[in-house]
């Protein structure tokens, strides 16, 4: 891809289920890992099961901007203050900044001196993704429902009163026919990923429809009021009660203490060259990948991967399935897990083990 598709941040926050993610690598202490930076958000929790090392690498390079500055901010500021820093609560962000730009590396440092904005703005709320949700709240959302009828939508905490709201206020033609233009991958490529990130996928011209049917399924099996991600894209920001898990405030001496553990690296996964993995967060990067690159990829996965190590990953629009000669799919975890997923926006979700010598 051009080098111009990774010189600004595309994700401020990370779109895939931390609970799924967790529950399904299974982390042990003391174990080694790889995960796709992102913004950050799923690597940190992943700290939480204290691992030895995790190699989080992007090929986006401002991505890994977004995780360093999140890291000191972890490590400098008091809770409160961090999270103010990153844009969940209101207060003076340019000092807090200040407070710990002198323990960014130069790069990093010169990036944001020269883009204070989106300190201003709040970090999590300034990807190109997190732009597109702000136009789908801001313009999209009221022709179909008044807005104050959403907010009051994400808010329920019963599942039969959440299942009732949507068919009465919801779940209109409208909401059907907007799904299909925003979700498509016209406008979502445009103005939410990148179009050529469609360019793999055979059945892009469905892409609207399905991640409507993903969101109707959604709202049938998992509660709006614990949910970070629906709460995200209506309301503009978290809930106390919907905090990403790395943002939760019984795990921030945790993560702060286990930064050190994390390693971040600008590369994709065919450089990567690490070995004796024991756990691997793919997040949906074989999304964009030719077959041929896919199997590529897959063959470097499988040298550095410890028998038995397990692979997540997740499939958008694409379908991308590992070699069963060489991995063993969990079949059973993977669709009980993707059952109760938060993040509505994927195809499937895939747990691998590394197969032995003797299988």
């Amino acid at each position: 891809m051009h080098k111009s598709k990774f010189t600004f941040i595309r994700y401020s926050n990370c779109w895939e289920d931390t609970h799924v993610l967790l529950a399904a690598l299974n982390i042990q202490s003391g174990e080694t890992g790889i995960s796709v930076a992102s913004a950050g958000d799923n690597t940190f929790a992943m700290l939480l099961k204290h691992p030895k090392r995790i190699y989080a690498f992007d090929v986006n390079e401002t991505q890994l901007f977004c995780c360093e500055l999140k890291m000191q901010a972890f490590r400098y500021l008091e809770y409160e203050e961090m999270l103010t820093l990153l844009g969940v609560c209101t207060g003076n962000r340019i000092s807090l900044y200040r407070k710990i730009s002198c323990y960014l590396s130069y790069q990093v440092k010169k990036y944001f001196d020269a883009h204070t904005e989106l300190i201003e703005s709040g970090i999590i709320h300034v990807g190109k993704f997190e732009r597109y949700f702000r136009i789908f709240r801001n313009a999209m959302i009221p022709l179909v429902a008044t807005k104050e009828r959403f907010r009051c939508f994400v808010k329920i905490k019963d599942m039969e009163r959440q299942k009732q709201f949507f068919r009465q206020y919801i779940n209109t033609h409208r909401l059907h026919l907007l799904f299909r233009i925003y979700f498509g991958y016209r406008v979502m490529g445009k103005l939410g990923r990148d179009s050529s990130f469609y360019r793999y996928v055979t059945d892009k011209e469905s892409s609207g429809t399905d991640i409507q049917k993903r969101f109707e399924y959604g709202i049938f099996h998992t509660l709006n009021a614990d949910n970070p991600y629906i709460n995200y894209i209506v309301l503009g920001r978290y809930t106390k009660r919907s905090l990403p898990i790395y943002l939760r405030k019984e795990n921030f001496e945790t993560i702060r203490e286990n930064l050190d553990k994390l390693i971040l690296v600008h590369s994709d996964l065919m450089s990567l060259h690490v070995k004796e993995i024991d756990f691997a967060n793919l997040s949906d990067i074989f999304e964009y990948m030719s077959a041929d690159e896919f199997r590529q990829n897959e063959k470097v996965l499988r040298d550095m991967m410890r028998p038995n190590g397990r692979i997540a990953y997740w499939n958008m629009q694409n379908r991308r399935y590992l070699n069963e000669h060489q991995f063993r799919y969990d079949a059973e975890t993977s669709e009980q897990l993707f059952e109760v997923n938060q993040s509505w926006f994927y195809r499937d979700f895939r747990l691998y083990r590394r197969k032995t010598c003797n299988e």
